[in-house]
């Protein structure tokens, strides 16, 4: 046994849990806590009656899915000091508490290693950290919504936020159940999962931009406008624009001599020269607002 707690997440999912629990139970960690999100499929029965050792937390006040919440529960009803996060349609093979015996270290956090350079999407949101780190990082930004982004945003917040650094375990640990982009959409407003995570990548943008900037307690209320805005913009494409120009307006984000600063902001993909030239996207704040900004430490 070793001292890190599996979280994994369940709405219309259960065909998945019943063959990856399984391989997860048999590795004997620590804790293993399923959060069943109001899943129509009853998981959180299935699993009670068949693995009662897997501690099962119930969340029945949204007809949607938000995955970010949902581990942020989970997380939030476990113990151990390191922390997993797995999907619920990935396989654990034989070994992978061994190597994390020998290998995990604090101050870091762990990815699954590259394939032939890339990353691989359908595993890129299984990763280790201390449950400190997590905390300090104040978890998943569950703003987000849809498929995607989320991973990302917290794994730039983590060496920023949460002090530990980035490293990799080895992928051959994990195993994706390959299935069809209608299942992670479901429970989902936006079905185009391209248009989608075109939307959540600009938003994790906006926040890098912001960062760069030392601004890092953004709102609440300010995420969800900032998220709102360019979903508005974007939801209607059938497919992903080649260019676009979507203006947003962050509320008393910072204090810059004891004065609550508004932002105006755009995030933009536009051709390099005009007409000509490959599209490049980036952020900037417009108006009198921007060179406040820039003075801020």
């Amino acid at each position: 046994m070793y001292p890190i707690a599996f979280v994994t997440t369940c709405k219309g999912r259960l065909h998945h849990i019943q063959q990856t629990l399984p391989t997860i139970t048999a590795e004997s960690p620590a804790e293993i806590i399923l959060v069943d999100y109001g899943c129509p499929d009853n998981t959180g029965n299935w699993v009670e009656e068949h693995y009662p050792e897997v501690k099962v937390i119930r969340v029945n006040d949204d007809p949607g899915f938000c995955l970010p919440r949902a581990r942020n529960i989970g997380a939030a009803h476990s113990s151990a000091p390191w922390l997993c996060f797995i999907d619920a349609d990935i396989k654990v093979k034989s070994g992978w508490l061994d190597w994390m015996r020998q290998s995990l270290e604090d101050g870091r956090f762990y990815r699954p290693s590259l394939a032939d350079g890339r990353q691989l999407q359908e595993i890129a949101g299984t990763f280790l950290c201390t449950r400190t780190a997590f905390t300090t990082a104040r978890g998943y930004d569950e703003v987000f919504r849809g498929w995607g982004g989320e991973d990302i945003d917290l794994y730039a917040r983590l060496p920023q936020e949460g002090n530990a650094q980035p490293a990799y375990y080895p992928n051959q640990f994990v195993e994706p159940i390959p299935h069809a982009d209608d299942e992670r959409t479901t429970f989902h407003e936006i079905k185009n999962i391209s248009i989608q995570s075109l939307i959540n990548s600009c938003y994790v943008k906006v926040k890098s931009h912001l960062r760069g900037l030392g601004i890092r307690d953004i709102p609440l209320e300010t995420r969800q406008h900032m998220l709102n805005s360019i979903s508005d913009e974007l939801k209607h494409h059938a497919t992903r624009p080649g260019t676009f120009a979507i203006r947003l307006q962050a509320h008393n984000l910072v204090t810059v001599d004891d004065q609550l600063l508004d932002l105006e902001l755009e995030i933009a993909k536009r051709r390099r020269y005009g007409f000509f030239g490959a599209r490049k996207s980036q952020v900037r704040i417009l108006g009198p607002a921007a060179k406040r900004a820039a003075t801020i430490d």
